[in-house]
């Protein structure tokens, strides 16, 4: 009786894409993420930690350090592991985040220097800096420099705790700052294909 009832046509079968009950006429796998995805409000952090401008493996470095994840030597301790608490950097005093970022003062001349170039008033406290970060009200090329360089300094300062720690290699922090000047100056040449105008403010 139900099959008798269906009246069939020469017509071609199509596929209706109708999300949220909605019939459009195009695929948008865009729409997909936005529907399917968990959506929560970003994180205090994010501002800092997050953006599509920076260099994706700094990110994910600042934001391990962000949370106190690296393994920082008093981290290795609190897990059992028997190990020199001293800091690799300085020989002064025990390693810790906070003390990586910025009270050594290997670090501290280091940052200091990235913080010239790109004309930041630096803290030597970590959360001082973080909080600082997180509140940059300047105009979006600078705030994108500061934070290019906050980054990496994060990144490279563990690079160069790690190389330090497992192949005895030494680098001045001149040499650091040169290597650190050349990533940035990357990034901002990579960002003159996707926005010309804000590529050369952040060359001046």
């Amino acid at each position: 009786m139900i099959l008798s009832s269906i009246t069939l046509t020469e017509a071609c079968d199509v596929y209706e894409w109708s999300p949220n009950g909605r019939p459009l006429p195009t695929y948008s796998t865009g729409m997909i993420y936005e529907l399917i995805k968990d959506h929560q409000p970003p994180v205090p952090c994010h501002s800092a930690v997050w953006s599509s401008r920076s260099i994706p493996r700094h990110n994910f470095v600042t934001r391990l350090t962000v949370l106190d994840r690296c393994p920082t030597k008093d981290q290795m301790l609190r897990w059992g592991i028997q190990i020199d608490p001293t800091c690799i950097l300085c020989n002064a005093t025990s390693e810790t985040r906070d003390h990586l970022y910025y009270e050594c003062p290997y670090s501290w001349s280091f940052w200091k220097e990235l913080s010239r170039k790109a004309q930041w008033n630096p803290s030597r406290n970590w959360s001082t800096e973080f909080g600082c970060m997180q509140a940059i009200r300047s105009p979006k090329h600078e705030r994108l420099l500061v934070l290019l360089a906050w980054q990496a300094s994060i990144y490279l300062l563990w690079t160069k705790r790690n190389n330090r720690h497992h192949r005895q290699q030494y680098r001045s922090v001149s040499s650091l700052a040169k290597q650190a000047d050349l990533l940035i100056r990357n990034r901002i040449s990579g960002i003159r294909e996707i926005n010309l105008s804000l590529s050369k403010m952040l060359q001046r």
